[in-house]
């Protein structure tokens, strides 16, 4: 088992838009925590333990994720989230 966040084929990643009804694009911070349901914090941590997609810089204090990673990291198997809470435990 992997314990790294790993990012969809691109075969996945029109496959999760279809099923969304979207198409790929930028999300911001607001949207981003909509969709995960994860605060900031949490959001950071994940991501330095490479366990959520990176985000994106946009600017010098603005950042953005793609809207196909975002939907893989929640539909995924949530055994990569449940390792890092346990450790927090």
């Amino acid at each position: 088992m992997t314990n790294q966040y790993i990012q969809p084929t691109s075969e996945q990643r029109q496959e999760l838009l279809k099923i969304a009804g979207e198409s790929d694009r930028l999300v911001r911070e607001v949207e981003r925590k909509k969709i995960t349901t994860l605060s900031r914090s949490q959001t950071w941590l994940l991501e330095r333990k490479g366990l959520h997609p990176k985000r994106t810089k946009l600017g010098h204090s603005s950042v953005a994720w793609l809207l196909s990673d975002l939907l893989w990291f929640i539909y995924q198997p949530t055994q990569l989230q449940n390792k890092y809470y346990e450790k927090q435990a």
